[in-house]
């Protein structure tokens, strides 16, 4: 019987591009061949930028965006002293990754496949729509996607490439004017297959959704993370409403990101 084995990577890459594609947010393209062979959708990398120093001492978490032909493509905010520091990189610096880490999502047979995202949760779902249509060409696929106005709609070139785009915006100023779950409750019928990734409380509404139609539903987590192999314990999430034969704890980082929908919510 094999043994499963994950590869994970300690790898020097080198910057190929790094541009602002939206408010306080950049997209960086990295030459990393070992990483981005072994990377599945919704797994993620820690990077470190302190190359000469000890500040910022912590790796940070970012979300695989893309990884083809030994580029790995990062979509990240910058709001921090580490994530300024990377917006500053320049066409041939080098910058340290370890990964791909974490679970992703799974990508099984399915009727109806659709993505829903929110604000930076779009980062791992171009990646895994990219999959999707590669892996699975003859099956339907719809990405939803939603923000607080058009200019927080992120990638939405890229994702237009792959399948019909729906928006919605809070304030109204494209697509739907309300939310991404109401988008959900409107544009998909019959069986489906949902994968989400954004704030909080609107994975937590997606889920509710899918749950009522009994979709099933992938969620990627988003916590804070300071080693990103689940020995510090610091991405400790509590499960509510479980009895005490389950675990009613996870780590992000080494359980997740993603998680079936049902093992968080209920």
């Amino acid at each position: 019987m094999g043994i499963s084995v994950e590869l994970q990577y300690l790898e020097t890459g080198q910057v190929l591009e790094n541009a602002l594609v939206g408010p306080d947010t950049c997209r960086m393209e990295i030459r990393s061949p070992k990483i981005t062979a072994a990377a599945q959708p919704g797994q993620f990398v820690m990077v470190s930028v302190a190359h000469d120093s000890t500040d910022p001492l912590l790796r940070r978490p970012l979300s695989i965006h893309l990884a083809d032909n030994g580029v790995l493509t990062l979509l990240y905010r910058m709001v921090g002293k580490g994530t300024r520091l990377m917006s500053q990189m320049k066409k041939g610096d080098e910058i340290s990754l370890l990964g791909p880490l974490g679970r992703g999502f799974q990508i099984h047979d399915a009727a109806h496949h659709c993505l829903v995202g929110g604000g930076l949760g779009v980062a791992p779902l171009l990646f895994l729509g990219t999959e999707i249509k590669r892996r699975r060409p003859e099956e339907r696929l719809t990405i939803l996607l939603g923000g607080r106005s058009r200019n927080e709609l992120l990638a939405l070139d890229d994702f237009q490439k792959i399948a019909p785009v729906h928006l919605a915006t809070d304030d109204g100023s494209s697509g739907l004017h309300g939310l991404v779950t109401d988008l959900l409750g409107q544009e998909i019928e019959g069986p489906a297959t949902i994968y989400t990734c954004g704030p909080t409380p609107m994975m937590k509404g997606v889920a509710s959704l899918a749950r009522q139609r009994t979709w099933p539903c992938q969620v990627s987590l988003e916590t804070m993370m300071a080693c990103g192999m689940g020995a510090c314990l610091g991405c400790t999430v509590q499960r509510p409403g479980f009895d005490e034969t389950e675990k009613k704890y996870v780590h992000v980082c080494k359980d997740g990101p993603v998680f079936e929908a049902a093992e968080i919510w209920r």
